[in-house]
């Protein structure tokens, strides 16, 4: 049972839980309803896939420096090899490749660009200040991929990659925060370490804030609906405004805590402008 609960926690489940939900909405929305079952299993099934690629190589990576720092996640406490860490990585990346050419050639394209950039980010990124990056690239990819998949691509959803930048700082620092002092110790510099905890927690609002309120203020320019993006807007805010409270409450819960809320933020943002965007209301 350990072995098979090292497995389960090997590809990482908050970021494929929070990716898996964000897919599903996207869908719907791109298909102003539900797909058909057949499709969004299809959809869920490719990212399914590059979301265990994604975390099994992550683990992989850092299995010497968990060893040192987190003794007890999967590789580190001989659970799971890193053979069977790299079988899991292949079996993603067949599932994704299988399921996402079932639908086009462009959402294989794209599906298959989403899951190298987040491989990429653990083999060359992860460790370095430019660690946001393969953030940028494949996480405002994700509506761009169901659209494709679905219909054609709104011209206005390439307005997600500007907007989206701040929210995708935002979420690259929550991710690296719980990590900072271990990163120091090891001589890890990524942009929450070069700004320190405090400074990186910080950043990591003020960053989220700002996406939150250039999508509100371009929604009436570049969108058929406002209204969804100022919700989300707000609702993105006061998830903000959550881990700012519990930051002066508990501190290092605040830490653990910042990227669900952040990466929440940052989808439900994306929800809200791509449903402003197609003037479902």
């Amino acid at each position: 049972m350990q072995v098979v609960r090292g497995y389960l926690v090997l590809p990482h489940a908050v970021p494929i839980v929070v990716v898996m939900l964000a897919t599903a909405a996207f869908a719907l929305v791109a298909g102003r309803g539900w797909p058909g079952t057949g499709t969004m299993a299809l959809l869920l099934g490719a990212m399914f896939g590059g979301q265990l690629a994604i975390g099994a190589v992550n683990e992989v990576v850092d299995a010497d420096l968990d060893a040192v720092a987190k003794p007890d996640k999967p590789i580190p406490a001989g659970l799971v090899s890193r053979r069977g860490a790299t079988v899991v990585t292949l079996g993603g990346v067949a599932v994704m490749a299988g399921l996402s050419l079932a639908l086009g050639w462009d959402g294989f394209l794209l599906c298959a660009l989403g899951t190298g950039a987040g491989i990429a980010y653990s083999l060359w990124f992860k460790r370095t200040i430019w660690s946001w990056i393969p953030y940028l690239i494949a996480l405002p990819l994700l509506p761009i991929w169901v659209w494709t998949a679905l219909s054609s691509v709104e011209p206005g959803l390439f307005a997600i990659y500007p907007i989206g930048a701040a929210a995708v700082i935002a979420v690259q620092i929550a991710q690296s925060l719980p990590d900072v002092a271990a990163d120091t110790a090891t001589g890890v510099r990524t942009l929450a370490v070069a700004l320190g905890e405090d400074r990186a927690q910080l950043a990591c609002w003020a960053a989220m804030v700002l996406a939150a309120a250039l999508a509100a203020g371009l929604a009436p320019w570049l969108t058929g609906e406002s209204w969804p993006v100022w919700v989300a807007g707000l609702v993105t805010a006061a998830l903000v405004g959550v881990n700012v409270v519990q930051a002066r409450v508990d501190a290092r819960a605040a830490v653990m805590a910042c990227f669900p809320l952040i990466a929440a933020g940052a989808v439900i943002l994306g929800i809200g402008w791509t449903v402003a965007l197609v003037g479902v209301g």
